[in-house]
């Protein structure tokens, strides 16, 4: 399981196919984990960038999980997003 192989400081990124959707999934492991009330999804595009940011700053800060969706319509702002991944 990929989970075992992370750590604090390691994201999850996954590249996923068209019609892919791993939501439901991702929600009912959070569960498992008693992390449903600590895992904020995000769907980037029309300028939530700022706000994934923000999101993904105070997560490192507190554990908890930032789930980004639609990657593809915030293109532009992946630069941004590689500086923050890098960071950790």
């Amino acid at each position: 399981m990929l989970f075992k192989d992370t750590n604090l400081m390691t994201p999850l990124i996954f590249i996923l196919s068209t019609g892919a959707d791993p939501t439901q999934m991702l929600l009912r492991f959070a569960a498992a984990k008693e992390y449903s009330e600590r895992l904020f999804p995000i769907s980037l595009g029309q300028g939530q960038g700022q706000k994934a940011k923000n999101l993904i700053e105070r997560s490192c800060q507190q554990g908890d999980w930032v789930m980004l969706q639609n990657c593809h319509l915030a293109e532009e702002w992946m630069g941004e997003l590689e500086v923050i991944v890098l960071s950790f």
